[in-house]
């Protein structure tokens, strides 16, 4: 079993939040939301409320198997400005740890040359900001490009959620998650063949 966190901060996409680490649950993994904040509980980019488990400056302090920025242009402008974060994803990649990545906050990926000589997908709108800084930049649902993983936005996040999954307990888990839940034939497709 693995040890996930979740980043969660104000202006966090609640769908790309929420299915990741659902579909982490359901794959048996430990899954655990920090909140940026001195709160347990954020607004998500279209004012849902989202709760986490406890506070990053917590949590912070320990290795996880896995890393998971969600997007949303209010996570992902922090993810990129919160040492803190910049901290833990460096960390993360130096080690060969698992750092997924969705939608806008590959941004965070930019001011420590995370993604330098890297491929790697992210929410077209970012495209430009990514690119430049980036070994390859594919339209595609998920890339892998050895421990980091990332998506394009939020209709994405499940094959995402079950790409990680096949990453963290193999493709018959990622293959019986997606048949729980129906999945489209092609998210699952997305996901095995990131």
């Amino acid at each position: 079993m693995a040890d996930i966190l979740v980043i969660l901060a104000p202006g966090a996409e609640e769908i790309e939040t929420v299915t990741v680490a659902d579909i982490l649950v359901r794959a048996q993994q430990r899954v655990i939301v920090a909140s940026t904040t001195g709160a347990p509980v954020v607004a998500g980019s279209r004012g849902l409320p989202l709760a986490a488990h406890g506070l990053l400056d917590h949590l912070a302090g320990r290795e996880y198997d896995a890393i998971y920025l969600p997007g949303g242009m209010g996570s992902a402008t922090t993810c990129r400005d919160d040492p803190r974060i910049q901290d833990l994803a460096e960390r993360q990649l130096a080690a060969g740890r698992l750092l997924a990545v969705i939608c806008a906050a590959p941004i965070a990926l930019v001011p420590r040359r995370l993604c330098a000589g890297r491929t790697l997908t992210s929410y077209p709108g970012v495209r430009a900001q990514v690119e430049p800084h980036a070994g390859a930049w594919h339209d595609r649902p998920v890339v892998v490009d050895g421990s980091l993983v990332t998506s394009q936005g939020a209709g994405t996040a499940l094959a995402l959620g079950l790409a990680l999954a096949r990453i963290l307990a193999g493709d018959d888990v990622a293959r019986r998650i997606a048949t729980d839940i129906v999945a489209p034939e092609a998210v699952l497709t997305a996901a095995l063949s990131a």
